[in-house]
């Protein structure tokens, strides 16, 4: 059986330690995957930052968040400038792991970055908003690099968004018992 791409993300982010907390969201009526991101910067009790929402930070420090997209546009209406990064795919061939690893990396330091251009963002009395920069010929380098020096894996990932069965699809699956649970 396939491995799947929430499985897989998961895994590669527990095993590289990135430098941002993240949560993997998968939305089987959408038909999307999101991999929210989010890192804090500690600064001077003073500064007050507002976020879209009208809400300004905690004394002492500032948390930054954004999302990643997976999705198929044949099923899912999404709008990639709401994403940090949104990566179309076919939900039944899936994605290349090496594009993945890839695209994790790019995530890696495009947060590192972020910290540092967050941190500059603080101290600048006319800055109007921040927002994460994702850098598409990075990724793209990354992935020829991969190739080039025979690390890209072209094994694929599937979404695998299907709904798990519920307990009385469970009690009911099935010839044995006639679809009633016996004790």
């Amino acid at each position: 059986m396939a491995e799947s791409l929430t499985d897989y993300i998961d895994a590669e982010l527990k095993e590289v330690l990135p430098n941002f907390n993240w949560k993997l969201v998968k939305d089987t009526k959408k038909n999307l995957i999101e991999l929210y991101v989010t890192f804090r910067v500690d600064t001077e009790e003073e500064i007050q930052v507002q976020d879209s929402l009208g809400q300004n930070n905690d004394p002492g420090y500032v948390q930054f968040e954004d999302v990643v997209c997976f999705y198929d546009p044949a099923y899912s209406h999404v709008k990639p400038q709401n994403y940090l990064a949104a990566i179309a795919l076919d939900e039944h061939t899936g994605l290349e792991k090496g594009y993945v690893d890839a695209f994790l990396r790019q995530l890696n330091l495009a947060t590192k970055q972020g910290m540092v251009d967050l941190r500059e963002f603080l101290l600048d009395d006319y800055a109007g908003e921040f927002e994460l920069k994702w850098n598409e010929r990075n990724l793209e380098s990354f992935i020829k690099t991969m190739k080039d020096t025979n690390r890209y894996n072209e094994e694929k990932l599937t979404m695998m968004l299907d709904d798990e069965e519920s307990l009385i699809e469970k009690l009911t699956k099935g010839d044995d018992n006639d679809g009633v649970e016996r004790v």
